[in-house]
């Protein structure tokens, strides 16, 4: 059987060795070289992305026997592996650099620092697949920011809040089906990303109805062509989006009827509590010396999207955390 296992995982490593992107079709992974990656090399990575169809990916601290003990295995490695997903201004690979970049790439890198953890390296992934992902420890943490929800805490453990943000409605150019919030999506299809919050704030308006995507890019070209009524962004990836691809045909609507803001925070595995308690001290110290408001005034958020408050104090009707 290990003959066979090692016939087909070789014969695999041949044809994927000559690809530029490594995808793994049931996660939709890709496994991108950051500037501190120096650990393996391409064939090792190759193995980790086509073994991960068979079994969990492994690594020095997510082997899916430590995914409760990932700081003690990430400091004894100096090493993480992190999911992302591309959503500039927040993360994204710049293929000019060469390395990540982002609001929250720059938190998470300034967290690992601090605790002393100089290697990484991250495993790009649809938005949905997240979770999924790191509750099977094929990640330690995520590098993106996810918005904290009631539903949500309940398979992740989320750190304390980052910042704070709203999410935009688009709508058709000069808005002719006058559409100016939740009240008018009855009857109306609106597009969001899945496995974010829009799942929940759509599918929570009865009669609308909730078309999905994996990417905005899709969502705006379906708005532009009329095939939904109405769609969700990210404020700050509509307003990046936008301003490097202007969509002539979009509306862009920041305050809309049933709007909530929500809190971005870091994710990771419920019970995993030293590693939860170490990134929380790394986001406290970034409060105090004033990195972590230096970093999102970097990006041009808002001096309202700083917040520190240690956890939400409630949650909208759409099960969205609210910090004071």
């Amino acid at each position: 059987m290990g003959k066979t296992l090692d016939y087909f995982l070789i014969k695999r490593l041949t044809i994927l060795i000559n690809r530029t992107s490594l995808e793994a079709k049931g996660m939709g992974l890709n496994l991108i070289k950051s500037s501190a990656f120096r650990r393996g090399s391409v064939v090792s990575t190759v193995l980790l992305i086509s073994a991960s169809l068979i079994i969990p990916l492994s690594s020095p601290a997510s082997a899916a026997e430590s995914c409760t003990d990932t700081l003690t295995k990430a400091q004894a490695a100096s090493y993480v592996r992190m999911s992302s997903y591309q959503q500039p201004p927040h993360g994204w690979f710049d293929i000019n650099s060469g390395k990540y970049q982002g609001i929250d790439v720059e938190v998470i890198e300034e967290v690992l620092k601090g605790l002393n953890i100089k290697d990484w390296d991250y495993v790009t992934a649809d938005w949905g697949a997240m979770i999924p992902g790191l509750t099977a420890c094929r990640w330690d943490i995520m590098s993106i920011g996810m918005t904290y929800t009631k539903l949500r805490s309940e398979k992740v453990q989320f750190s304390i809040p980052v910042y704070q943000y709203g999410v935009a409605m688009l709508v058709a150019k000069g808005n002719p089906k006058k559409i100016k919030g939740k009240a008018d999506w009855k009857g109306k299809k609106v597009g969001g990303i899945i496995g974010s919050t829009d799942d929940q704030v759509i599918g929570g308006v009865k009669g609308a109805t909730y078309v999905p995507f994996t990417k905005y890019s899709d969502l705006y070209r379906a708005l532009s062509t009329g095939r939904i009524d109405a769609g969700m962004v990210d404020e700050l990836q509509g307003a990046y989006d936008f301003k490097l691809q202007p969509q002539p045909k979009i509306t862009v609507v920041k305050n809309w009827t049933g709007k909530a803001v929500g809190i971005s925070s870091i994710v990771m595995r419920l019970g995993d509590t030293a590693w939860i308690t170490a990134v929380n001290e790394q986001l406290k110290i970034m409060r105090a010396n004033g990195k972590l408001k230096a970093i999102l005034l970097k990006y041009g958020m808002p001096e309202t999207a700083y917040i520190t408050c240690d956890a939400p104090t409630s949650f909208t009707t759409d099960g969205i955390a609210q910090c004071p």
